[in-house]
């Protein structure tokens, strides 16, 4: 019996992992919690931060001289993460 049971409640389990969920997402992370709406304001963000990593990037690549930077691998790392 407590076999049963304990197979009716792991199928059970696994039937419900894939019931309808809202369409909003929630991340717990290092940044705290999240509550994605589905409006974008996510992927502006991640697309402004991209942005401003290729701009540091590609300004230690060009001015490496100038702040001493040789051998730092600025510009390898500027041409593989920002194409």
């Amino acid at each position: 019996m407590r076999k049963m049971l304990l197979v009716t409640m792991a199928l059970g389990g696994l039937l419900i992992q894939n019931a309808p969920t809202f369409a909003q997402g929630i991340r717990i992370g290092p940044g705290g919690v999240e509550v994605d709406d589905g409006r974008g304001y996510r992927d502006d963000r991640d697309d402004r931060r991209q942005r401003r990593i290729c701009r540091e990037l590609r300004d230690a690549c060009e001015n490496k001289d100038r702040y001493g930077e040789e051998g730092q691998g600025n510009c390898r790392r500027y041409r593989r993460t920002c194409g």
